[in-house]
């Protein structure tokens, strides 16, 4: 009985540990041992307390974390925030020296209540105006570090821009959601793609339905990026928030050399082809369907190989000690006999 409890304990066991490298990826089974081979984050003392009912949990190089305490930041969400940080700034030309102030709240409820806004994340300007503050429900929010970082080194410009920005690189550098391209591929399809003359204004854009006001937009500005490179779009990002729709057509021509609405029909027409679909603002490569099926097959096979092997060796080798020990026990009955009859 004791034995076919160890087996089953051992066999929990790798089940535990094949399930969070699929589901967690290797930082899941790292997370405890990888800073013994290399520095992490500046942890903040203990009680350390920046503003009232907010502690100092992390430093890294362009972030600062704050937790509610008891709550915290792990290791993989400020190494991600980093890389995302640092490629961003490459691919948009900008250089950031900053640290950013990262607010990590317990629930929607309490960031509505610190800054008024209703949504999971939001950046605002920091206490005397000098520089911007990241409110997040999220440990890792790639969305809103794109509008920090935007927002800091190039402008704030309307909300078709400022979004797209973050939608397009917040998408790519969040796992396991689809790239920008192929859900705008999809509302072309379903027909629900509307004229970009409708969203281009504040007003225009925050009255439309998110999903694909924020899609067309994260797509477009993708395609802009990846097109026409970033000068020209930082270019746009010099426009005031509140810009008119005249406005902003004309700051467009002006740097791109021809109307938004033509630049509209050339996206468009990717979008139709299908030629969009696999460009990424991000260079890690991304798992297909068709390889994490393969993977999850390949889990699948080692756990029950690895159940047999161990159940199999396991009752060799307890059947083994067993042996052993009732040896033991027969020879120190015999020396046991042996004593008493002298």
């Amino acid at each position: 009985m004791f034995k076919r409890v160890l087996l089953s304990a051992a066999f929990v066991l790798l089940m535990f540990a094949l399930a969070s490298l699929y589901v967690g990826g290797v930082a899941s089974l790292t997370d405890r041992v990888v800073h013994f081979f290399r520095p992490g984050p500046k942890l903040a003392p203990p009680g350390t307390v920046a503003v009232e009912d907010w502690v100092l949990f992390a430093e890294t190089e362009h972030f600062r974390y704050y937790v509610h305490r008891g709550d915290y930041i792990p290791r993989w969400a400020m190494e991600l925030a980093e890389d995302q940080l640092n490629a961003a700034s490459a691919a948009l030309q900008v250089d950031f020296a900053g640290v950013i102030p990262f607010y990590k709240h317990p629930s929607q409820v309490d960031l509505y209540q610190v800054t008024g806004s209703k949504s999971t994340g939001v950046v605002v300007a920091a206490e005397g105006g000098q520089g911007s503050e990241l409110h997040s429900v999220h440990r890792y929010d790639a969305h809103e570090v794109m509008h920090a970082l935007a927002h800091e080194t190039m402008g704030e410009p309307p909300s078709f821009f400022d979004e797209g920005l973050a939608t397009a690189f917040g998408w790519d550098w969040t796992p396991g959601e689809r790239d920008v391209h192929q859900r705008a591929s999809l509302l072309l399809e379903q027909g629900r793609l509307v004229p970009l003359k409708r969203l281009l204004t504040n007003w225009d854009f925050r009255s439309y339905k998110a999903y694909p006001a924020y899609t067309m937009a994260g797509s477009f500005t993708k395609y802009l990026l990846a097109v026409y490179g970033p000068e020209k779009l930082s270019k746009l990002f010099e426009l005031d928030k509140y810009s008119q729709r005249e406005e902003i057509e004309e700051r467009f021509a002006t740097a791109y050399g021809e109307s938004i609405y033509d630049v509209e029909a050339s996206w468009r027409m990717e979008l139709e082809r299908g030629a969009l679909g696999t460009t990424s603002s991000h260079s890690a490569p991304q798992s297909t369907n068709k390889e994490l099926a393969i993977t999850a097959v390949i889990l699948l096979i080692a756990t029950f190989l690895g159940a047999i092997l161990i159940i199999v060796a396991g009752e060799k080798v307890a059947d083994a000690v067993t042996r052993h020990i009732r040896a033991l026990g027969r020879t120190a009955g015999r020396w046991l006999r042996r004593g008493v009859r002298e």
